[in-house]
């Protein structure tokens, strides 16, 4: 989950964001990070007026959604951040593009409130009179494609918040949104669900017209070997030749002896024996349930544990898997993208 925050000077951006980090393990970004480096490059001092003229250089010459396609590179494959100082509209057709579940949240409070807030907080350009500070914001509030629009960007917020309460109130305020928004934080996987993720990236190597099906065999949690389905080595496949199956009208789950595959399973067992891998007591994850062939080799291989995430059309393993003491457990298919830090 990806969520944006936008609003007016001192509304409590910081605060908000600050509360996620904190207790939801976002992880936190700022289009404006990006404008301050740039000014340190220039030996800039960090003042609101530089940071402004800036940001607006920036867009007058690379664009005006330049400083979030340069976010979106960095926090794409995070499983969930934060992203502050979204000030133009441009910015914001760019996240949603090209972020996951994007969600912005506009944040405003009564002016006389956030003057107050940032003559606390003592920030360069601020403005140190409420005159100066509303005459600064008025600037900022209705700029043209390449400079700030804060008061378009809050209209098009999808979850907007009146912040001029105390600190507690906007927590909860957070709380019921990512409550409402059905929030999930990023889980390490389980090495069941480690391995299966497995077995589907192996299945993308799969030449059937039919099923794309992965194996991976793991002992001790250490992987022994990988196969999917496919024809016999060296030899014309379904993707070249057309399903033999279909040409013949078999259903799915009968007559397996008609097919130019090997099974995804078989293959995994035949690749272990050939590099000397013992399977013995082994665990074989597998996108599918198997047929009965697989299931009898998995019997004599001595794997003791089938866990997959998907139902075969064929059943007849079962009451096989269960005289020969295989374990035998069906799991959620786990999400099928990559989230890492890059």
């Amino acid at each position: 989950m990806f969520i944006g925050f936008t609003g007016p000077n001192a509304a409590g951006k910081g605060e908000a964001i600050k509360y996620l980090v904190e207790k939801y393990k976002f992880i936190s970004t700022s289009l404006s990070d990006i404008i301050r480096a740039e000014a340190k490059a220039r030996n800039l001092e960090l003042a609101r007026e530089n940071l402004i003229a800036i940001g607006n250089e920036l867009r007058q010459k690379e664009g005006p959604a330049v400083l979030a396609k340069m976010a979106v590179k960095k926090i794409k494959n995070m499983p969930q951040a934060v992203i502050d100082s979204i000030r133009n509209i441009a910015e914001i057709e760019e996240l949603r593009k090209n972020l996951k579940n994007f969600k912005l949240i506009g944040i405003n409070a009564d002016i006389k409130i956030r003057f107050e807030r940032a003559k606390k907080r003592g920030r360069i350009g601020d403005g140190t009179t409420f005159e100066e500070f509303k005459a600064q914001e008025e600037k900022e509030l209705k700029g043209d494609e390449t400079s700030q629009q804060l008061l378009k960007c809050f209209e098009m917020a999808d979850i907007k918040i009146d912040n001029s309460g105390d600190i507690n109130k906007l927590y909860s305020e957070l709380d019921k949104i990512l409550k409402a928004l059905d929030y999930k934080p990023y889980k390490r996987p389980t090495w069941d669900e480690y391995f299966l993720k497995m077995a589907y990236l192996v299945a993308e190597r799969s030449t059937c017209l039919r099923h794309h099906v992965g194996a991976v065999i793991v002992k001790d949690n250490h992987v022994i070997s990988t196969g999917y389905n496919g024809a016999a080595a060296g030899v014309k496949d379904c993707l070249e030749l057309g399903c033999l199956r279909d040409q013949l009208g078999i259903a799915s789950g009968t007559r397996h002896e008609i097919c130019r595959a090997i099974h995804a399973e078989q293959n995994a067992i035949i690749q272990a024996s050939l590099h000397g891998k013992s399977t013995e007591g082994a665990t074989i994850y597998c996108t599918h349930s198997p047929c009965i062939i697989c299931a009898k080799m998995i019997v004599n291989a001595k794997i003791k544990k089938f866990i997959t995430g998907n139902y075969y059309p064929d059943k007849s393993y079962e009451e096989l898997f269960k005289e020969a003491g295989v374990d035998f457990k069906i799991i959620k298919r786990p999400e099928l993208y990559i989230t890492i830090l890059d």
